[in-house]
């Protein structure tokens, strides 16, 4: 069991960080110094280490923080438990290149809706989300529909989706995504069985769909029939 010294005394602590909150790449960490903070708001002891990611494109410091819990007569309780390392630098989505190229709009929200999830600002996320899920679909049926454009864009996405959206995949993702997107938005939610999660699995979805039609057009025109 790792620990560290402080003073006389040694501290064992469960492990050291095992991925870079800043590069994310796995890693076996550098150590640079240590500090403990007494009783903080009576959740027990927090012992912080400061920490190096050893990756040469990194070299980043980092503090990880762990935490002691107290027993039920107030005494420190076993091992330090990482609790979490900062500062963390949220990971950008994988989005298909396909799509960015469509939307650069969408690719741009749904980065920063992602940064307002990981900072736990999920009431802003989802707004967010949905605001992504717009830009994205009339993206793709103003491509599907370009002498349409104007009509697209004065649409409300609902309607967009049942009068501009052929492909029914994309139809029917794209539909239950806004659905919903709605409830991120409004007072009173409709899908109460359903959170931010679904959205983000049916924007990707509706995502995944759209890279495939604009994957099957590309090399339908540039192959063409033998």
């Amino acid at each position: 069991m790792p620990s560290v010294k402080i003073g006389a005394n040694h501290l064992e602590y469960n492990h050291d960080p095992d991925e870079c909150p800043q590069c994310h790449h796995g890693i076996r960490p550098d150590h640079l110094a240590v500090n403990v903070i007494q009783r903080v708001q009576q959740d027990g002891h927090v012992l912080q280490i400061i920490f190096r990611c050893p990756r040469h494109e990194c070299q980043r410091a980092f503090i990880a923080t762990y935490a002691q819990q107290y027993d039920r007569h107030g005494r420190p309780d076993g091992l330090f438990l990482f609790h979490n390392s900062a500062p963390y630098q949220v990971k950008a989505p994988d989005i298909p290149a396909e799509v960015v190229a469509l939307s650069p709009v969408y690719a741009d929200i749904i980065k920063q809706s992602h940064v307002a999830e990981h900072m736990d600002l999920a009431q802003i996320a989802g707004v967010g989300y949905r605001k992504a899920l717009e830009f994205l679909v009339k993206d793709y049926a103003t491509r599907k529909n370009p002498d349409r454009k104007a009509d697209i864009q004065a649409t409300h996405l609902g309607k967009c989706i049942s009068d501009f959206v052929a492909d029914p995949n994309v139809k029917e993702c794209a539909q239950r995504a806004a659905w919903l997107g709605n409830d991120e938005t409004h007072y009173t939610r409709v899908w109460t069985d359903k959170d931010i999660g679904d959205l983000k699995t049916l924007i990707k979805l509706t995502e995944a769909w759209i890279q495939c039609t604009l994957l099957t057009e590309k090399y339908m025109k540039s192959m063409g029939k033998k």
